[in-house]
């Protein structure tokens, strides 16, 4: 766990608290992690956003008009990351408007986040983690999603 920590430590110093919420409430839910959304929801909650941003980060393309442009780009760029099938799954489109809003460097602190996230999932839905086991969750931080 010391190589995942220093990653994490790694995008909280650089990736922006809004689109760290943005990128691990979509990536959780696109990956049905439960464990991990529930963390996220409490956190972003916890930050003072409301449960209806908070849902509509987790399904966006339903709530897309919600977002800002650069937003919406992060928000892009997660699902392509996480959904890859291919080397085309993350088209050069893609990176270039989250690059536009957050530059080359921002672009590529993005891309580690949602590295970070989808690794953190996986490892939480391999080991089974219990959403339950989380302090400071309110009931619906444990409601379940599923915007796939």
């Amino acid at each position: 766990m010391t190589s995942m920590l220093a990653l994490e430590a790694y995008t909280r110093a650089r990736v922006s608290r809004d689109d760290s919420h943005l990128i691990r409430l979509r990536v959780s839910a696109v990956n049905g992690c439960r464990y991990c959304a529930a963390m996220h929801r409490r956190d972003a909650r916890k930050d003072g956003w409301s449960a209806d941003r908070i849902a509509a980060a987790e399904d966006w393309t339903a709530h897309a008009d919600e977002f800002a442009a650069d937003e919406q780009a992060v928000l892009r760029f997660a699902d392509a990351v996480t959904r890859i099938d291919g080397e085309e799954s993350v088209p050069d489109e893609v990176w270039k408007e989250v690059a536009r809003y957050r530059g080359e460097n921002g672009a590529g602190q993005v891309l580690m986040d949602v590295v970070t996230i989808n690794a953190w999932n996986r490892i939480a839905i391999a080991t089974r983690k219990d959403p339950g086991s989380l302090r400071g969750l309110i009931p619906s931080d444990l409601e379940p999603t599923s915007p796939r």
